[in-house]
């Protein structure tokens, strides 16, 4: 039987909904300033207008400026300094936004166990592109400085804590020099979510080490021969150890 509309209407919740507010003069105001330095029309180091300049420009009290300056200053866009000296704009710095996102991103994951395998499967794929990126990328004494970690796995096989320290540190340094901050952030993510927050250093058994420390070598000398088969190969090796231990 089909219910007629009216009750269709009576099954659904109701909610309660807050009535919409203009925004408060102080965001107005923020926001301005951000377009400002968004679109280039305030660059790093650019002095803004007094608090009392500010005030006449917007016709606003000087309070309302100050509450903007503030919100400029918690958003890290500018160095807030009170009264009549202008504030000065700062260079944005994206690092900061990228690990702000990383640690949302990390607690959402957690919340949704499910997501899990998704971030392993992915971390497949980024990390090939590292290796990839690295193998452009990165100078002859950069790559020659990589051999330092992988001596330092060599003398700690029988140490499973000491062992996973030393090959974390490679892979970061693998991220950074990949020369890439985008590549460099996600990683700590997978890090965050897949390694650490599993506690996965745990599954890992010292008679484990010597194939894992195998895979670090074949990555390095493959990212050291500069070429893509020999890159996707070793990756893929990697990969099929570490599947090993999830």
């Amino acid at each position: 039987m089909i219910a007629p509309k009216g009750s269709m209407l009576s099954m659904k919740k109701k909610l309660a909904y807050t009535p919409l507010k203009k925004k408060r003069l102080y965001e107005e105001v923020a926001d301005q300033i951000k377009k400002k330095i968004f679109n280039g029309d305030l660059e790093p180091g650019d002095q803004l207008p007094s608090e009392r300049e500010l005030s006449e420009v917007f016709k606003v009290g000087r309070p309302t400026i100050r509450e903007a300056m503030r919100t400029l200053s918690v958003l890290g866009l500018i160095e807030s300094h009170p009264g009549f000296k202008g504030s000065i704009v700062k260079k944005i710095d994206f690092s900061q936004y990228l690990n702000e996102m990383s640690d949302l991103f990390t607690w959402m994951i957690n919340l949704d166990k499910k997501s899990i395998n998704e971030i392993r499967i992915a971390r497949k794929f980024i990390e090939l592109g590292i290796a990839h990126e690295v193998a452009k990328q990165a100078t002859a004494k950069e790559l020659e400085s990589l051999d330092n970690y992988i001596a330092k796995m060599e003398k700690c096989t029988d140490d499973r804590i000491k062992y996973f320290k030393v090959a974390t540190n490679f892979h970061f340094k693998l991220a950074e020099l990949s020369k890439n901050r985008i590549f460099h952030i996600i990683w700590k993510l997978f890090y965050d979510v897949h390694w650490k927050e599993e506690l996965q250093i745990e599954r890992i058994y010292p008679y484990q080490i010597p194939d894992l420390l195998s895979a670090n070598k074949k990555i390095l000398e493959a990212i050291k021969s500069r070429e893509p088969e020999l890159i996707d190969k070793a990756m893929r090796f990697h990969a099929s150890i570490e599947s090993k231990l999830e």
